[in-house]
C-alpha cells in the first residue's frame, strides 16, 4: 500500500451541514459526502459502497472503494463521523491501528474476489467532523 499521507481539511458548505444534522444515521451522511468529494474533487470512480464479507472468520465492510483511472489505483476509504469533535476528539482520532490493521485484511479479500488487477492500491481516511465548525478531512495514504 501507498505510505504517502496528506490531509485536506474542507469546510463543508450550508447544503452539507443540513444533511448531517437532519439525517438520521450521521454515519450514513457522513459516506454520502465522502463518495461526492472523492468522484468530485478527486476524479476517482467509486465502484463500490458498503462492501461487506461474511467469510469464515473474516467479517467486516469496507465504507467507499473507488478507482483512480489516471494511476490505476484503487483507493479504499474508511469513513469516520462525529458529532461533537471537541468532545471526543474528532473523526481523525478514531482510526487506529487495530482498525487500519482489519481494513489491511478486509482489502486484500476485496481484490481477491475482482476480476481487475491495480497497479496500486492506498488506503484513505474520510472524517466527518459535525460540531460547531463542520468540516470534512481527507487524509491520503493512512499507513
Amino acid at each position: 500500500m501507498d505510505t504517502t499521507t496528506s490531509a485536506h481539511q474542507l469546510p463543508l458548505t450550508l447544503a452539507d451541514r443540513r444533511r448531517l444534522l437532519t439525517a438520521r444515521a450521521l454515519g450514513a451522511a457522513a459516506e454520502e459526502l465522502a463518495a461526492s468529494h472523492l468522484a468530485r474533487d478527486h476524479r476517482l470512480e467509486v465502484i463500490a459502497r458498503n462492501w461487506r464479507i461474511a467469510q469464515g472468520e473474516l467479517r467486516g465492510e469496507l465504507d467507499v472503494v473507488a478507482v483512480d483511472p489516471a494511476t490505476d489505483t484503487l483507493v479504499v476509504c474508511e469513513v469516520k463521523a462525529r458529532r461533537d469533535a471537541e468532545r471526543f476528539g474528532g473523526a481523525v482520532a478514531a482510526l487506529g491501528y487495530g482498525k487500519t490493521s482489519r481494513l489491511r485484511t478486509l482489502t486484500a479479500a476485496f481484490l481477491r474476489s475482482q476480476p481487475q488487477r491495480f497497479a496500486t492500491v492506498r488506503l484513505d481516511l474520510v472524517a466527518v467532523d459535525a460540531g460547531r465548525r463542520p468540516t470534512l478531512t481527507h487524509i491520503v495514504g493512512v499507513s
